[in-house]
């Protein structure tokens, strides 16, 4: 099915635009639910920064400032580590690791970057968070794996 495409590859633009998606679910939340005002584009990391002053200081979030704040840092994570990923298939290549390899670990890096997202929304209880961190190793296992190889093949 997949072999007229190079998944891994196809899978750099995809995540991208997946570690946006939480971003931009929480400006419409903001927007929809008049968090601060709305959602405030001229300055995003300002808007944020005084949901963050206000946990800080103690007073209680809404669950919806708690959701915008979580999928905030869902976004942050998913930039953070789209260039681990990038660099793990570009290693894979030059390891001439196999595709059907590649596919594999590609599949289970998006699916676990999709799970992540979307657990990192909807878990608002410490006992259950750790489904998250779950997911958040799933997605990180494929690139710790490629590197890896690339360490030994590449020697």
């Amino acid at each position: 099915m997949f072999d007229s495409i190079n998944l891994s590859i196809a899978s750099l633009p995809f995540t991208l635009l997946l570690s946006a998606l939480p971003h931009w679910y929480t400006i419409y939340l903001a927007q929809s639910q008049k968090v601060q005002g709305g959602w405030t584009n001229q300055n995003p990391r300002a808007f944020v920064a005084r949901l963050n002053a206000k946990a800080a200081s103690g007073k209680k979030l809404s669950e919806v400032e708690e959701t915008i704040l979580r999928g905030q840092a869902a976004q942050q994570n998913g930039f953070e580590w789209w260039g681990v990923w990038g660099v793990a298939v570009v290693f894979g290549y030059l390891m001439k690791e196999p595709k059907a390899s590649m596919d594999y670990y590609t599949m289970v890096h998006v699916g676990a970057r999709v799970a992540y997202n979307y657990l990192y929304l909807r878990t608002s209880r410490r006992k259950t968070s750790y489904l998250r961190t779950v997911a958040f190793w799933a997605a990180s296992y494929p690139s710790v794996a490629i590197l890896c190889r690339a360490a030994k093949v590449l020697a």
